[in-house]
């Protein structure tokens, strides 16, 4: 029971440092992820509640309610619309909730629950910002240069921070580790 107390205080503390990393690598290598014509965003934020998603044991984290909390803070620090991030990051994570009880928890299956919650995320946000008109690309432009670039740059994340974050799971989940060795 400790160590799943330990796992309420780790999540939104690397829930925030994910969402401030997404912003400052975006930033960083502005350079290299937005060169024209390509465009490519990190969804550390998204990866990260994946994967806790899949890792959390018995901890009983409240993914809805931090989805929205992280939503509201998204849409007022980066997106600067309301409401995009604030629904459809709920709407991404209640999906993806929803789908774990009927899957195994192996690489390949939160690598493709990973890359589909990528997938919706990205193309929620699309279409909501063309009802809005304020994506101005066409969907194909949208699909060759920015979707698709997004979800290789998230996945080769993924694949590199996949088993230190199952390590900081398995150290501070609530259940007996030795059934987490998938």
């Amino acid at each position: 029971m400790l160590q799943s107390a330990k796992l309420k205080y780790i999540f939104p503390i690397v829930l925030l440092i994910a969402f401030f990393l997404d912003g400052s690598l975006n930033q960083i290598f502005s350079s290299t992820l937005f060169q024209y014509p390509y465009s490519m965003i990190c969804n550390l934020t998204l990866m990260w509640f994946v994967m806790a998603i899949f890792f959390e044991g018995e901890s009983q984290i409240n993914f809805t309610l931090w989805s929205f909390v992280i939503g509201i803070i998204f849409d007022w620090y980066y997106t600067g619309v309301f409401g995009v991030d604030t629904f459809i990051i709920p709407i991404v994570v209640m999906f993806i909730r929803g789908i774990r009880p009927f899957v195994k928890t192996t690489f390949l299956i939160v690598l493709g629950m990973d890359m589909f919650a990528m997938a919706m995320y990205n193309i929620l946000f699309f279409i909501v910002f063309q009802m809005i008109k304020m994506a101005n690309v066409t969907t194909t432009f949208f699909i060759g240069y920015s979707f698709l670039p997004t979800i290789i740059l998230n996945l080769s994340i993924f694949v590199i921070l996949y088993y230190p974050i199952k390590t900081v799971f398995r150290r501070t989940r609530g259940t007996n580790s030795r059934s987490f060795m998938q």
